[in-house]
């Protein structure tokens, strides 16, 4: 009798031991660090061939769209700024001046390879004081 408990004990071990194994090689591939431009540059030269996320703020006028589908574009911190190239589906949202979030690998050329670009949408809200005129009513309409 005492066999067969230690034998289930070392296979619920076992399964407990693999199973955490999994997840932590699952987290580990899917563990990325999130930087500013400011920091990038601060890791350089130990950053490069790293996977990394980088935020920043496209730079008006950098845009610029390639006729395979490529895009190039820098985005800047206000500490520094950094060139990225990406080939993928553009974010409908992404224009001049808008934060983007790129997760990528830095080369050595000071060039940012991005994968993934997500591109953050702008926040705006305004006082009800705008919305509704003089009589309570929404502006626009009238009753």
């Amino acid at each position: 009798m005492l066999k067969g408990k230690m034998k289930f004990i070392i296979a619920i071990g076992a399964i407990a031991f693999a199973v955490a194994y999994l997840v932590y090689g699952g987290v580990r591939e899917t563990m990325v660090y999130y930087l500013t431009v400011e920091e990038l540059h601060a890791r350089v030269p130990d950053v490069y061939g790293e996977r990394v996320r980088v935020s920043g703020n496209v730079i008006p006028g950098t845009i610029k769209h390639g006729a395979d589908g490529a895009l190039a574009f820098s985005i800047s911190d206000g500490a520094g700024a950094v060139d990225v190239n990406y080939n993928g589906i553009v974010p409908d949202v992404f224009k001049d001046d808008v934060e983007a979030v790129v997760e990528g690998v830095y080369s050595e050329s000071g060039v940012f390879q991005a994968d993934i670009l997500l591109a953050k949408c702008p926040t705006k809200y305004e006082s009800t004081d705008v919305l509704y005129n003089d009589q309570g009513t929404p502006q626009g309409t009238s009753y």
